[in-house]
């Protein structure tokens, strides 16, 4: 499916690495996930699995947004973070139907 958005936008693919973002998206990524794995105290209790499912959503939410600003703010002109924005709800959607299944 990202070929064919990539082909039908006219989209080259630009990773954050070969941009001056390179320790802007090591070091965001990593406050991010700091900030998730003091959040996971707050799962333990009723209903853990619900609460769990729901911290993984916000947990790749939140990395989405983030590499979707980075990639916007450092190589607006490819447009990868139209990319980005377009396939996370594919990837949320294949990740409730898995959730949602089992």
């Amino acid at each position: 499916m990202e070929k064919i958005l990539r082909k039908w936008l006219g989209i080259k693919k630009v990773a954050l690495s070969e941009t001056p973002a390179k320790n802007t998206d090591r070091w965001g990524r990593g406050i991010i996930f700091a900030i998730a794995l003091c959040g996971i105290p707050f799962i333990v209790g009723t209903d853990v699995a619900s609460r769990l499912f729901w911290f993984w959503v916000v947990y790749l939410t939140a990395l989405t947004a983030f590499q979707a600003y980075l990639q916007w703010k450092y190589i607006k002109e490819s447009k990868e973070y139209v990319m980005t924005l377009l396939l996370y709800p594919v990837g949320l959607a294949a990740f409730l139907a898995i959730a949602f299944v089992y």
